[in-house]
């Protein structure tokens, strides 16, 4: 062996180094940490706690082989997310026997944090795009099982609310 290389990097100079590096990683990522506020972050939670819940829904309930969403055939959205169903989706209960058997999928329906309502507004049948307009906390398209928050505009980022 020859002497370059039995010389190795000093510890100090290594952790020099690693310092360094993190330092220009945190320095280049702090403007993108700060511009996030945390309204945003909110609702992309809460955005997330609904739409794990309708996608559960839809995994349970099937009606002749079909995947069924909430709020189809009339049904209520809320009833069906806080409440308990059956296979076909329907709410009501037919006796004394509890019959039942999924559900619920959410404790409440969470709030908005931007505009403070958690109220859900549904798109009729045969519209297959949200329209915004800030009156409900949330808006379901019953036709692609997708809810938005019913927000129109951007986010301090210039991010669309329709985009989360």
């Amino acid at each position: 062996m020859t002497k370059t290389m039995k010389k190795r990097l000093p510890l100090l100079e290594s952790f020099a180094a690693v310092f360094a590096v993190a330092t220009v990683a945190f320095m280049t990522a702090l403007p993108a940490i700060q511009e996030t506020g945390e309204r945003n972050v909110d609702l992309q939670d809460n955005l997330s706690l609904i739409r794990t819940a309708v996608f559960r829904f839809s995994m349970d309930h099937e009606m002749d082989g079909t995947k069924v969403h909430p709020a189809q055939n009339n049904n209520d959205f809320e009833l069906q997310i806080l409440g308990r169903t059956r296979s076909d989706g329907s709410t009501h209960q037919r006796g004394r026997f509890e019959d039942r058997f999924f559900g619920p999928y959410l404790n409440a329906m969470p709030v908005n944090p931007v505009n403070g309502l958690s109220s859900v507004r549904i798109m009729p049948s045969g519209i297959s795009a949200p329209i915004f307009n800030g009156l409900a906390g949330w808006v379901y398209v019953t036709d692609t099982g997708k809810i938005f928050a019913d927000l129109a505009g951007v986010d301090d980022r210039g991010i669309a609310f329709s985009e989360y």
